[in-house]
């Protein structure tokens, strides 16, 4: 490529190096709108009189979200790194907001959303980016030190505690779940010891089954999980509904648009149980296709990570797999029941515009770091030479 052919070409250029991650999000995409078609329109024609209400909506929140990601995509890591305890600051403002009377708009007894000018969105995803940004300032700042008891451990578990305090103060155990693994994630990937992760995770059970057993409804969830039979009328209503949509689907599925459980068995199937009608509609195949996307693109991710020139974009790579690739299977094991229900978006599937536009800026995040490895590959790497040496030693851990 011509290295004066502008700005333009230079982008479609680094575009092009990472055509596998591009793919996957553009599949994706393309069967989240469909799915999302499939299981809306019953609901949208009932509710808003229109079949196509939440199709419509939710193709304007991925232009939204395209445009965020390339936004996301145009800016260098090293600004990030600048800007990265200013970026802490201002998430846990966020993270305040839905507790401001005037701001806050709640929804089955959960205030997670803040309410500005008719238009809403959950603080709780857009502070995932604001984690990861924070927490690659944080580890890469902080280079060996991050391996250890105080500067790796202490310091972290109070990141842990004042994010994720302020998302449980919101009743969102499932993005509190996520931020933590994010955190966690990051900082295991930095070469924190092994003690020192199982601290974490010990910690955390603790901290989750405190929250958990404090509201009757969600041991009630619980239980209903562990014996959907006891009670198919109440709390295992909805799984036992979800095994029927997978087992009407078969192997091949009933084809598109021809699922049954979507007919308001299944209620707010177009968000947190969108995976069951991939099951019914697709079929067994349909289901592995779309985890076999989203686990191609938190592998790519990480290979993305792996081969950053440097340690800022290493953990803005890893933290950016995990937002996207966490929840996703999250969302998919509560489909299929391997875990007890909890109310997490399926990226790119569910209807809503935060966690749309969040994972596109994830993934903008994700092609800046490859782009930045591209760069330094067509340099010759001479200047990135010691940054990649750190980071080769951290990637041990990938």
């Amino acid at each position: 490529m011509n290295r004066d052919s502008g700005a333009a070409g230079r982008v479609s250029a680094y575009l092009r190096q990472d055509t596998v991650l591009v793919s996957v999000v553009i599949l994706l995409a393309g069967i989240g709108l469909a799915t999302l078609l499939s299981a809306s329109y019953l609901r949208a024609e009932l509710y808003e009189k229109d079949p196509y209400f939440y199709f419509n909506s939710q193709a304007l929140r991925f232009a939204v979200g395209a445009a965020c990601g390339f936004a996301a995509f145009l800016v260098p890591v090293r600004f990030w790194m600048k800007a990265g305890p200013v970026v802490g600051v201002l998430t846990v403002l966020l993270l305040l907001l839905p507790l401001v009377p005037g701001f806050q708009a709640s929804a089955s007894g959960a205030t997670r959303w803040i309410s500005l000018g008719g238009l809403s969105f959950q603080p709780s995803e857009f502070a995932k980016v604001g984690i990861i940004i924070y927490m690659c300032w944080s580890l890469s700042t902080k280079g060996e030190l991050a391996r250890g008891f105080w500067y790796g451990f202490v310091t972290h578990s109070a990141v842990i505690g004042i994010f994720c305090g302020l998302i449980l103060l919101e009743r969102d155990l499932g993005g509190a779940v996520v931020a933590c693994v994010i955190i966690c994630g990051m900082s295991f990937a930095s070469g924190l010891r092994w003690s020192y992760v199982a601290l974490f995770a010990g910690i955390v059970s603790v901290a989750c089954w405190q929250f958990v057993s404090a509201y009757g409804y969600r041991v009630a969830r619980i239980r209903g999980w562990l014996d959907p039979w006891a009670d198919p009328t109440g709390a295992g209503y909805v799984i036992l509904h979800s095994f029927y949509a997978f087992a009407n689907g078969g192997i091949f599925g009933t084809g598109p648009g021809e699922g049954l459980e979507k007919q308001f068995f299944i209620p707010e199937i177009h968000t947190d149980y969108i995976f069951t009608v991939v099951g019914e509609e697709l079929g067994l195949a349909g289901v592995l296709l779309v985890a076999g996307l989203f686990l191609a693109y938190a592998l790519r991710g990480l290979w993305i990570a792996k081969a950053s020139p440097g340690l800022p974009g290493y953990y803005m790579a890893v933290g950016a797999a995990l937002a996207v690739g966490v929840p996703a299977f999250i969302n998919m094991g509560v489909a299929l029941s391997l875990w007890p229900s909890k109310g997490l978006a399926l990226p790119f599937f569910s209807h809503g515009g935060s966690n749309l536009v969040a994972s596109l800026v994830c993934t903008g995040l994700l092609l800046r770091v490859a782009a930045d490895g591209w760069m330094d590959h067509e340099s010759g790497g001479a200047a990135a030479a010691p940054a990649r040496e750190a980071t080769a030693a951290a990637g041990a851990r990938l």
